[in-house]
């Protein structure tokens, strides 16, 4: 008799994140994860929910800053309160996601995990589970493997990764399944659009399913010195200790995101395709595609009154904003500042941060 897959085992949640091109909706004690875009529901909520059609919470981690922990427990409603982990120090992905392979190790060295940014959007949940099940059937095929979402690319996007698809797997639960030949890095418009006529190029969605074990012996062999840090943390782990030890051990950690530390250098590397509507929310422009626009092409999450404005993207928080005459801007309105720039600059709104950390403690208030 056949065995039935053993699917996702623990869904990891990522929530550390800074949001800064979110700003001055996203502030430094608030980040997007945190904040309802487009939705009813917080980021981080919406994410939680989704991944419950995959692991329960009770075998469902977060990992977010320390900072931040009393938010993603407020909500994170069922994730366990010993679940919820907050990073003493920012250190990128590699180990934000070495740290949750690490704690699940430690329970169940097989285990297979699930691990989703806290700040995406995906519009069909079982679609997302359908996918999940995909990636834990190549598991199952080969523990030695690291599987990684891909997206079909929808336009010469230049704000994402592109992951370059190598030989055909055949599909999973009908989902079309590839080894990864490559990864590159955000391209020039360009460039970006050679890969969308070539056919052979997906968005990197920053998904990734692996074994626990994988995942750390994968380190233990590129990235040593992270590798040495996870096993003392891992030591440490479900004792009186475990809270000290993170916070002496993990500001330590190298900084380096997983993509660049790890899957890059990983021999084993395979590709999922699911067909669902997907958007990491990186900017403001995101909105636009979560909520309907007016006759003119304004789309407005609070109040907005327009004449002769057309194609603007507003929030307007709890105020009023009003357009006249206007058109292709973005316009952010909050109690002490209000963002006003055009859609096409809209990534770049980080760079108005750097000027206020120039100020020191009198722009202090203001991130």
């Amino acid at each position: 008799m056949a065995i039935a897959p053993r699917g996702i085992d623990w869904a990891v949640v990522l929530a550390g994140g800074s949001g800064t091109r979110f700003w001055p909706k996203s502030r430094s004690a608030r980040p997007k994860q945190f904040l309802a875009f487009g939705g009813s529901l917080p980021l981080l909520t919406e994410t939680l929910e989704r991944t419950a059609a995959v692991a329960p919470a009770q075998r469902t981690l977060v990992i977010t800053a320390q900072a931040h922990l009393a938010l993603a427990q407020a909500q994170s409603p069922g994730v366990p309160a010993d679940q919820l982990v907050g990073e003493p120090a920012a250190r990128d992905t590699a180990a934000a996601i070495g740290l949750a392979a690490t704690l699940v190790a430690a329970r169940d060295p097989e285990a297979r995990l699930l691990v989703c940014p806290a700040d995406h959007r995906i519009a069909t949940t079982a679609q997302f589970a359908t996918a999940a099940r995909a990636a834990a059937a190549l598991l199952d095929e080969d523990p030695a493997r690291i599987v990684v979402f891909g997206i079909a690319p929808t336009g010469p996007a230049t704000g994402y990764g592109y992951i370059e698809r190598g030989a055909a797997l055949g599909a999973r639960e009908g989902i079309a399944c590839h080894d990864v030949a490559r990864f590159h890095e955000k391209p020039v418009r360009a460039r970006a659009e050679e890969y969308l006529a070539s056919g052979r190029f997906s968005w990197n969605a920053g998904i990734f399913a692996f074994r626990a074990r994988t995942v750390l012996d994968e380190i233990a062999r590129q990235m040593p010195e992270l590798a040495r840090g996870l096993a003392e943390i891992g030591a440490a782990a479900g004792g009186s200790g475990f809270a000290a030890t993170l916070a002496r051990v993990f500001p330590t950690l190298p900084r380096r995101a997983f993509d660049h530390g790890v899957m890059e250098g990983a021999p084993r590397r395979a590709l999922v395709i699911p067909a669902y509507a997907w958007d990491d929310v990186g900017s403001f422009p995101a909105i636009a595609r979560a909520r309907a626009a007016d006759a003119d092409g304004n789309v407005a999450l609070g109040q907005l009154i327009v004449e002769g404005a057309r194609d603007n993207i507003v929030d307007a928080g709890d105020g009023l904003v009003a357009l006249l005459g206007v058109e292709g801007l973005v316009v952010v309105h909050t109690p002490d500042v209000t963002l006003v720039c055009p859609k096409e600059r809209a990534e770049e709104v980080k760079a108005l941060l750097e000027k206020l950390k120039q100020r020191g403690s009198a722009g202090d208030r203001f991130t």
